[in-house]
């Protein structure tokens, strides 16, 4: 007979259903006449005992062995691709975390920019679910999905799943059936709440990253320019997106090269071409968190993230922050209400033309920036 704990995810839930039809009254019952009055037609005088002992007796419940409970106890992170580099860096930040509390840290990543994580852990990778060229249906995908998180948790002594992303797959849901015993977390961003109610029910609990800005006119790390130092823009909007450009990228770009002298810096994954900015010089960086820290960034055009948030403010950048229309009303006001004191401006769904007029205090510098900027 096959080692249960080889059993696909599949084969498992194939058993379980099995089980359950096994278990049930109707069959139970249906088994009872059938041996009675077919089978073993002299057991037909104990029918009534045995049809009593049928409502005392409790069947067997049948239960999943895993073979590694004793184990170091284990999270696993699973980051997605809906988001751009953003799902991955938190994942990063949230392991180094989990690690130094002591938890074996298994990173899952259906995320192209997920070769990041391999600097500091190993990565169990899927394909990326819209990577039409390598992905034929979604439902294989899901399935493939379920199959590659069902032999972590048999490998592994797994307490918990945290899922980063904006929707759960269907692959990771069918997980939660098979194996229950995993507490599953959502971890979303404030800035982007889940809104379906299925989703919501099926998890156990869902953490939220809130925005908490400090106080960009008394930066920790201030930014000190040389003199002959060249100075950066971040460009960027497109952190929290897949790949493409992201809303308000061209007329960003547009802006910057007609009235700008620095270099630009974008992200990697959006491929920006060089041609979009050129005379400009360009700088591509795959993450960026901890680049921001060491960066000398003259100003920054950023989406309302958390983590891109808390570096500049550490920095004391000048930051114009665009945020889309899902973002709420309670956290825009907490942004514009900082802004009056800060040198950030806030910007929700903007067109084109609000866009080029918040730029205009930062490229031309007259934005009132702290002193040490020059």
């Amino acid at each position: 007979m096959k080692n249960k704990s080889k059993f696909s995810a599949s084969e498992y839930s194939a058993q379980q259903e099995l089980s359950r039809i096994r278990n049930t009254f109707s069959f139970r019952f249906g088994l009872l006449v059938t041996e009675s009055f077919v089978r073993k037609p002299w057991l037909i005088l104990l029918f009534p005992f045995r049809l009593i002992s049928l409502f005392f007796n409790k069947p067997k419940v049948s239960l999943i062995d895993y073979p590694n409970l004793s184990g170091k106890e284990s999270y696993i992170l699973f980051s997605t691709s809906e988001e751009g580099i953003s799902s991955v860096e938190r994942a990063l930040v949230r392991g180094a975390y989990l690690e130094s509390q002591g938890y074996k840290v298994i990173q899952v990543c259906s995320s192209r920019q997920g070769s990041v994580i391999l600097e500091n852990f190993n990565l169990y990778a899927l394909t990326d679910p819209k990577n039409k060229s390598a992905v034929k249906s979604a439902t294989e995908w899901n399935e493939t999905c379920l199959n590659f998180l069902h032999q972590i948790v048999m490998s592994n002594n797994v307490k918990v799943l945290e899922f980063d992303g904006p929707y759960p797959y269907r692959g990771l849901l069918n997980l939660m059936k098979i194996h229950p015993h995993v507490k599953m977390v959502w971890r979303r961003l404030s800035t982007k709440p889940p809104t379906v109610l299925e989703h919501i029910d099926a998890f156990d609990r869902i953490e939220f990253k809130e925005i908490e800005l400090k106080d960009f006119s008394k930066p920790e790390k201030p930014v000190v320019f040389g003199s002959d130092e060249p100075k950066s823009i971040l460009m960027g909007l497109g952190y929290d997106q897949r790949e493409g450009a992201a809303k308000g990228t061209n007329v960003v770009l547009q802006r910057l090269k007609q009235n700008s002298r620095h270099q630009v810096i974008v992200y990697e994954h959006l491929h920006i071409s060089k041609k979009a900015l050129h005379p400009l010089p360009m700088v591509k960086w795959g993450s960026s968190t901890s680049k921001i820290l060491s960066e000398n960034i003259q100003f920054a055009i950023v989406p309302p993230d958390p983590f891109l948030l808390d570096a500049l403010s550490t920095r004391g950048i000048p930051t114009l922050i665009i945020c889309q229309k899902h973002v709420s009303t309670d956290i825009l006001a907490s942004l514009r209400t900082s802004a009056f004191t800060q040198p950030i401006s806030v910007l929700r769904n903007p067109d084109n033309e609000e866009i080029k007029v918040a730029l205009e205090p930062y490229i031309q510098e007259i934005l009132n920036p702290p002193s040490f900027l020059h």
